[in-house]
Protein backbone atom coordinates (compact mmCIF):
# COMPACT_ATOMS: atom_id res chain seq x y z
CA UNK A 1 0.00 0.00 0.00
CA UNK A 2 1.43 3.34 -1.06
CA UNK A 3 2.06 6.12 1.48
CA UNK A 4 1.87 9.82 0.64
CA UNK A 5 3.86 12.17 2.84
CA UNK A 6 3.82 15.95 2.83
CA UNK A 7 7.11 17.52 3.94
CA UNK A 8 7.18 21.28 4.25
CA UNK A 9 10.70 22.46 4.81
CA UNK A 10 10.23 25.56 6.94
CA UNK A 11 10.23 24.76 10.59
CA UNK A 12 10.46 21.06 9.45
CA UNK A 13 6.68 20.63 9.02
CA UNK A 14 5.69 17.16 7.76
CA UNK A 15 2.43 15.40 7.04
CA UNK A 16 2.75 11.65 6.61
CA UNK A 17 0.02 9.01 6.43
CA UNK A 18 1.29 6.23 8.66
CA UNK A 19 -0.02 3.16 10.46
CA UNK A 20 1.52 1.62 13.53
CA UNK A 21 4.79 3.56 13.31
CA UNK A 22 6.54 4.95 16.38
CA UNK A 23 6.37 8.73 16.88
CA UNK A 24 9.39 10.83 17.81
CA UNK A 25 9.58 13.45 20.50
CA UNK A 26 8.37 17.01 19.88
CA UNK A 27 5.53 15.81 17.67
CA UNK A 28 1.82 16.36 17.21
CA UNK A 29 -0.27 13.37 16.10
CA UNK A 30 -3.74 13.98 14.69
CA UNK A 31 -5.76 10.88 13.87
CA UNK A 32 -7.72 10.98 10.60
CA UNK A 33 -10.20 8.11 10.63
CA UNK A 34 -9.07 4.68 11.77
CA UNK A 35 -5.92 4.16 9.65
CA UNK A 36 -4.47 7.54 8.83
CA UNK A 37 -2.64 10.05 10.95
CA UNK A 38 -1.12 13.46 10.41
CA UNK A 39 2.26 13.86 12.07
CA UNK A 40 3.87 17.27 12.62
CA UNK A 41 7.39 17.22 14.01
CA UNK A 42 9.97 19.90 14.70
CA UNK A 43 13.35 20.14 16.37
CA UNK A 44 12.09 22.24 19.26
CA UNK A 45 8.85 23.49 20.76
CA UNK A 46 9.41 27.08 19.74
CA UNK A 47 9.27 26.09 16.06
CA UNK A 48 6.15 24.11 16.82
CA UNK A 49 4.45 27.17 18.35
CA UNK A 50 5.22 29.18 15.21
CA UNK A 51 3.05 26.82 13.15
CA UNK A 52 0.03 28.86 14.17
CA UNK A 53 1.31 31.56 11.79
CA UNK A 54 0.88 29.28 8.77
CA UNK A 55 -2.21 28.64 6.66
CA UNK A 56 -2.52 24.84 6.72
CA UNK A 57 -5.56 24.92 4.42
CA UNK A 58 -3.55 26.69 1.72
CA UNK A 59 -0.81 24.05 1.99
CA UNK A 60 -3.28 21.19 1.66
CA UNK A 61 -4.99 22.86 -1.29
CA UNK A 62 -1.68 23.14 -3.17
CA UNK A 63 -0.82 19.57 -2.22
CA UNK A 64 -4.02 18.36 -3.88
CA UNK A 65 -3.09 20.15 -7.10
CA UNK A 66 0.34 18.47 -7.01
CA UNK A 67 -1.23 15.08 -6.47
CA UNK A 68 -3.62 15.56 -9.40
CA UNK A 69 -0.67 16.05 -11.72
CA UNK A 70 1.69 13.50 -10.11
CA UNK A 71 2.26 9.99 -11.38
CA UNK A 72 0.13 7.33 -9.68
CA UNK A 73 3.30 5.56 -8.51
CA UNK A 74 4.61 8.66 -6.73
CA UNK A 75 5.71 7.75 -3.21
CA UNK A 76 6.38 11.25 -1.88
CA UNK A 77 5.59 14.87 -2.71
CA UNK A 78 7.92 17.55 -1.33
CA UNK A 79 6.86 21.19 -1.07
CA UNK A 80 9.11 24.08 -0.03
CA UNK A 81 8.08 27.48 1.26
CA UNK A 82 10.87 29.87 0.16
CA UNK A 83 8.75 33.01 -0.10
CA UNK A 84 6.55 32.77 2.97
CA UNK A 85 3.38 32.57 0.88
CA UNK A 86 1.74 30.28 3.42
CA UNK A 87 2.24 32.76 6.28
CA UNK A 88 -1.01 34.09 7.69
CA UNK A 89 -1.55 37.76 8.43
CA UNK A 90 -1.21 38.50 12.13
CA UNK A 91 -4.70 40.03 12.41
CA UNK A 92 -6.42 37.41 10.27
CA UNK A 93 -9.40 36.12 12.32
CA UNK A 94 -9.90 32.41 12.77
CA UNK A 95 -12.80 30.80 10.98
CA UNK A 96 -15.78 30.24 13.20
CA UNK A 97 -15.88 26.71 14.57
CA UNK A 98 -12.14 26.05 14.10
CA UNK A 99 -10.11 25.09 17.14
CA UNK A 100 -6.48 26.11 17.56
CA UNK A 101 -3.77 23.52 17.02
CA UNK A 102 -2.70 22.12 20.40
CA UNK A 103 0.62 20.39 20.91
CA UNK A 104 2.34 18.38 23.60
CA UNK A 105 3.62 20.32 26.59
CA UNK A 106 1.43 23.38 26.03
CA UNK A 107 0.90 24.77 29.53
CA UNK A 108 -2.17 26.67 28.35
CA UNK A 109 -3.97 23.46 27.43
CA UNK A 110 -6.02 22.25 30.38
CA UNK A 111 -8.25 19.22 30.62
CA UNK A 112 -11.13 21.22 32.04
CA UNK A 113 -11.35 23.20 28.79
CA UNK A 114 -12.92 20.14 27.17
CA UNK A 115 -16.51 19.10 27.49
CA UNK A 116 -18.50 16.15 26.19
CA UNK A 117 -19.28 18.18 23.08
CA UNK A 118 -15.61 18.87 22.35
CA UNK A 119 -14.65 16.79 19.27
CA UNK A 120 -10.92 17.35 19.67
CA UNK A 121 -8.45 15.03 21.33
CA UNK A 122 -7.64 15.25 25.00
CA UNK A 123 -4.32 14.56 26.66
CA UNK A 124 -3.86 12.39 29.73
CA UNK A 125 -1.08 11.69 32.17
CA UNK A 126 0.99 8.81 30.81
CA UNK A 127 1.19 6.97 34.13
CA UNK A 128 -2.59 7.07 34.56
CA UNK A 129 -3.06 5.78 31.01
CA UNK A 130 -0.80 2.76 31.56
CA UNK A 131 1.78 3.77 28.89
CA UNK A 132 -0.42 2.62 26.05
CA UNK A 133 1.12 4.95 23.47
CA UNK A 134 4.71 5.88 22.65
CA UNK A 135 4.20 9.51 21.64
CA UNK A 136 5.44 11.42 24.69
CA UNK A 137 7.24 14.62 25.55
CA UNK A 138 9.23 15.81 28.53
CA UNK A 139 6.04 16.51 30.48
CA UNK A 140 4.97 12.86 30.18
CA UNK A 141 1.68 13.48 28.40
CA UNK A 142 0.01 11.09 25.97
CA UNK A 143 -2.68 12.01 23.44
CA UNK A 144 -5.56 9.64 22.91
CA UNK A 145 -8.89 9.74 21.13
CA UNK A 146 -11.76 11.34 23.00
CA UNK A 147 -13.87 9.01 25.10
CA UNK A 148 -16.97 10.49 23.52
CA UNK A 149 -16.22 8.45 20.40
CA UNK A 150 -17.21 5.36 22.41
CA UNK A 151 -20.69 6.73 23.05
CA UNK A 152 -22.18 5.24 19.93
CA UNK A 153 -24.93 2.80 19.09
CA UNK A 154 -23.63 -0.52 17.88
CA UNK A 155 -25.34 -3.73 16.79
CA UNK A 156 -24.78 -7.38 17.70
CA UNK A 157 -25.94 -10.70 16.29
CA UNK A 158 -27.56 -12.87 18.97
CA UNK A 159 -29.01 -16.36 19.26
CA UNK A 160 -31.19 -17.63 22.11
CA UNK A 161 -30.89 -21.33 22.87
CA UNK A 162 -32.79 -22.89 25.75
CA UNK A 163 -35.92 -24.73 26.86
CA UNK A 164 -39.57 -23.78 27.11
CA UNK A 165 -42.55 -24.85 29.17
CA UNK A 166 -45.85 -23.40 30.26
CA UNK A 167 -47.51 -22.58 33.57
CA UNK A 168 -51.11 -23.06 34.69
CA UNK A 169 -52.14 -20.85 37.59
CA UNK A 170 -48.49 -20.41 38.51
CA UNK A 171 -47.57 -24.12 38.55
CA UNK A 172 -46.37 -26.63 35.99
CA UNK A 173 -49.16 -28.84 34.53
CA UNK A 174 -47.23 -32.02 35.30
CA UNK A 175 -47.85 -31.33 39.00
CA UNK A 176 -51.50 -32.24 38.30
CA UNK A 177 -50.67 -34.98 35.76
CA UNK A 178 -52.38 -32.96 33.05
CA UNK A 179 -52.43 -34.35 29.51
CA UNK A 180 -50.66 -31.21 28.24
CA UNK A 181 -47.74 -31.50 30.68
CA UNK A 182 -44.49 -30.69 28.87
CA UNK A 183 -41.32 -32.78 28.87
CA UNK A 184 -38.51 -30.34 29.81
CA UNK A 185 -35.74 -32.07 27.87
CA UNK A 186 -36.51 -31.83 24.18
CA UNK A 187 -38.83 -28.84 24.44
CA UNK A 188 -36.34 -26.48 22.82
CA UNK A 189 -36.67 -22.73 22.48
CA UNK A 190 -34.61 -21.09 19.71
CA UNK A 191 -34.32 -17.44 18.74
CA UNK A 192 -32.23 -15.77 16.03
CA UNK A 193 -31.90 -12.03 15.48
CA UNK A 194 -30.02 -8.87 16.32
CA UNK A 195 -29.94 -6.09 18.87
CA UNK A 196 -28.73 -2.51 19.05
CA UNK A 197 -27.03 -1.12 22.16
CA UNK A 198 -27.47 2.60 22.76
CA UNK A 199 -25.60 4.30 25.66
CA UNK A 200 -27.86 6.51 27.80
CA UNK A 201 -25.95 7.67 30.87
CA UNK A 202 -23.22 6.07 32.94
CA UNK A 203 -23.57 2.27 32.91
CA UNK A 204 -27.15 2.47 31.60
CA UNK A 205 -27.66 1.27 28.01
CA UNK A 206 -30.79 0.65 26.02
CA UNK A 207 -30.86 -2.70 24.21
CA UNK A 208 -33.45 -2.88 21.44
CA UNK A 209 -33.99 -5.03 18.38
CA UNK A 210 -35.90 -7.95 16.91
CA UNK A 211 -35.69 -11.66 16.28
CA UNK A 212 -37.54 -14.78 15.17
CA UNK A 213 -38.31 -17.44 17.77
CA UNK A 214 -39.54 -21.03 17.79
CA UNK A 215 -41.54 -22.60 20.64
CA UNK A 216 -41.53 -26.41 20.83
CA UNK A 217 -43.83 -27.86 23.52
CA UNK A 218 -43.03 -31.57 23.61
CA UNK A 219 -45.63 -33.46 25.65
CA UNK A 220 -44.65 -35.78 28.49
CA UNK A 221 -47.30 -38.29 27.41
CA UNK A 222 -46.30 -39.25 23.87
CA UNK A 223 -49.66 -40.90 23.22
CA UNK A 224 -51.63 -37.65 23.61
CA UNK A 225 -53.17 -36.35 20.40
CA UNK A 226 -53.46 -32.56 19.97
CA UNK A 227 -56.65 -31.89 18.03
CA UNK A 228 -58.41 -28.75 16.90
CA UNK A 229 -62.17 -29.09 17.14
CA UNK A 230 -64.85 -26.58 16.14
CA UNK A 231 -64.68 -24.95 19.56
CA UNK A 232 -61.29 -25.61 21.15
CA UNK A 233 -57.93 -27.37 21.11
CA UNK A 234 -57.99 -30.67 23.00
CA UNK A 235 -55.29 -32.89 24.48
CA UNK A 236 -56.58 -36.48 24.59
CA UNK A 237 -54.64 -39.71 25.11
CA UNK A 238 -55.08 -42.37 22.42
CA UNK A 239 -54.93 -45.83 24.09
CA UNK A 240 -54.71 -47.66 20.76
CA UNK A 241 -51.24 -46.45 19.77
CA UNK A 242 -47.66 -46.69 21.02
CA UNK A 243 -46.66 -43.06 21.11
CA UNK A 244 -43.10 -41.90 20.32
CA UNK A 245 -43.46 -38.11 20.15
CA UNK A 246 -46.23 -35.53 20.42
CA UNK A 247 -45.64 -31.79 20.30
CA UNK A 248 -47.09 -28.39 19.47
CA UNK A 249 -44.81 -25.81 17.84
CA UNK A 250 -45.19 -22.12 16.95
CA UNK A 251 -43.06 -19.47 15.24
CA UNK A 252 -43.12 -15.77 16.16
CA UNK A 253 -41.43 -12.59 15.01
CA UNK A 254 -40.64 -10.30 17.94
CA UNK A 255 -39.41 -6.89 19.01
CA UNK A 256 -37.88 -6.11 22.41
CA UNK A 257 -36.75 -3.14 24.50
CA UNK A 258 -34.50 -3.83 27.51
CA UNK A 259 -32.71 -1.27 29.72
CA UNK A 260 -29.33 -2.73 30.72
CA UNK A 261 -26.83 -1.84 33.42
CA UNK A 262 -23.33 -2.70 32.22
CA UNK A 263 -20.41 -2.45 34.63
CA UNK A 264 -16.70 -2.76 33.96
CA UNK A 265 -17.14 -2.48 30.21
CA UNK A 266 -14.55 -1.27 27.73
CA UNK A 267 -16.95 0.45 25.36
CA UNK A 268 -17.12 0.35 21.56
CA UNK A 269 -15.22 2.69 19.29
CA UNK A 270 -16.84 1.60 16.04
CA UNK A 271 -20.31 1.76 14.65
CA UNK A 272 -21.87 -1.11 12.75
CA UNK A 273 -22.52 -4.77 13.45
CA UNK A 274 -20.41 -7.27 15.36
CA UNK A 275 -20.78 -11.02 15.42
CA UNK A 276 -19.70 -11.20 19.06
CA UNK A 277 -22.32 -10.05 21.60
CA UNK A 278 -19.99 -8.05 23.78
CA UNK A 279 -16.46 -6.89 23.14
CA UNK A 280 -16.45 -5.48 26.65
CA UNK A 281 -16.06 -7.99 29.45
CA UNK A 282 -17.98 -6.88 32.52
CA UNK A 283 -21.05 -7.69 34.59
CA UNK A 284 -24.41 -6.72 33.08
CA UNK A 285 -28.04 -7.10 34.09
CA UNK A 286 -31.32 -5.86 32.68
CA UNK A 287 -35.06 -6.41 32.34
CA UNK A 288 -37.57 -5.19 29.79
CA UNK A 289 -40.50 -6.01 27.53
CA UNK A 290 -41.07 -7.89 24.29
CA UNK A 291 -43.96 -8.45 21.91
CA UNK A 292 -44.39 -10.92 19.08
CA UNK A 293 -46.69 -11.99 16.25
CA UNK A 294 -47.36 -15.61 15.30
CA UNK A 295 -46.50 -16.49 11.70
CA UNK A 296 -46.74 -20.29 11.81
CA UNK A 297 -47.84 -23.18 14.04
CA UNK A 298 -48.24 -26.95 13.72
CA UNK A 299 -48.50 -30.26 15.56
CA UNK A 300 -46.31 -33.31 15.04
CA UNK A 301 -46.86 -36.85 16.30
CA UNK A 302 -44.85 -40.06 15.87
CA UNK A 303 -46.30 -43.41 16.93
CA UNK A 304 -46.61 -47.13 16.15
CA UNK A 305 -49.98 -48.55 15.12
CA UNK A 306 -50.16 -52.34 14.87
CA UNK A 307 -46.39 -52.45 14.37
CA UNK A 308 -46.36 -49.81 11.62
CA UNK A 309 -44.49 -46.53 12.20
CA UNK A 310 -46.63 -43.49 11.55
CA UNK A 311 -45.98 -39.74 11.55
CA UNK A 312 -48.65 -37.07 11.47
CA UNK A 313 -47.83 -33.39 10.92
CA UNK A 314 -50.65 -30.89 10.64
CA UNK A 315 -50.46 -27.14 10.22
CA UNK A 316 -53.06 -24.87 11.78
CA UNK A 317 -53.61 -22.08 14.26
CA UNK A 318 -54.93 -24.41 16.99
CA UNK A 319 -56.56 -21.33 18.53
CA UNK A 320 -53.17 -19.97 19.53
CA UNK A 321 -53.12 -16.24 20.27
CA UNK A 322 -51.70 -14.37 17.31
CA UNK A 323 -49.93 -11.92 19.63
CA UNK A 324 -47.62 -12.66 22.53
CA UNK A 325 -46.12 -10.17 24.95
CA UNK A 326 -44.18 -10.47 28.17
CA UNK A 327 -41.16 -9.59 30.27
CA UNK A 328 -37.58 -10.59 29.61
CA UNK A 329 -34.63 -10.65 31.97
CA UNK A 330 -30.96 -10.94 31.11
CA UNK A 331 -27.82 -11.29 33.20
CA UNK A 332 -24.26 -11.84 32.05
CA UNK A 333 -20.63 -11.80 33.01
CA UNK A 334 -17.64 -11.88 30.68
CA UNK A 335 -18.68 -13.96 27.66
CA UNK A 336 -21.74 -15.71 29.17
CA UNK A 337 -25.32 -14.41 29.21
CA UNK A 338 -28.54 -16.00 30.48
CA UNK A 339 -32.13 -15.02 29.58
CA UNK A 340 -35.60 -15.67 30.97
CA UNK A 341 -38.90 -14.94 29.15
CA UNK A 342 -42.38 -14.98 30.63
CA UNK A 343 -45.44 -14.45 28.43
CA UNK A 344 -48.02 -12.33 30.23
CA UNK A 345 -50.88 -13.37 27.95
CA UNK A 346 -52.29 -16.87 27.49
CA UNK A 347 -50.92 -19.23 24.85
CA UNK A 348 -54.46 -20.03 23.63
CA UNK A 349 -57.34 -17.70 22.92
CA UNK A 350 -59.84 -17.27 25.73
CA UNK A 351 -62.03 -20.37 26.24
CA UNK A 352 -60.32 -22.09 23.30
CA UNK A 353 -57.84 -24.15 25.27
CA UNK A 354 -56.12 -24.47 28.65
CA UNK A 355 -55.19 -21.24 30.44
CA UNK A 356 -51.42 -21.47 30.01
CA UNK A 357 -48.58 -18.92 30.08
CA UNK A 358 -45.42 -19.76 28.13
CA UNK A 359 -41.98 -19.46 29.70
CA UNK A 360 -38.52 -19.97 28.23
CA UNK A 361 -34.98 -19.72 29.57
CA UNK A 362 -31.45 -20.50 28.46
CA UNK A 363 -28.25 -19.02 27.04
CA UNK A 364 -27.62 -16.11 24.69
CA UNK A 365 -24.97 -17.18 22.17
Amino acid sequence: MQRLGLTILMGSLSWVAIANNSVREDTVVIELGERSKMVIYTENQQDLKELSNYDINAMIGELNSHLDSADVNTEEVVMKDDTGKYLREINEPEEEGNAPLVYYGDEGYEKEQHTDEDPYEQRYDRQAYDSRYDDIDEEEYVRVRRKSQNRRTYGTFEMDLGMNNWLENGTFPDNNNAAYAVKPWGSWYVGVGGAYHTPVIGPLKLKWGGNMTWYNWKLENTAVRITKTDTETTFVEDPNIDGKKSKLAATYINASLIPMLEFGTKGHSERGWNWSKYRDRGFRIGAGMYAGYRIDSWTKMKYSDNGDSEKDKNKGNYYLNNFRYGIRGQVGFRGMDLFFNYDLNSVFAEDRGPELQAISFGFIL
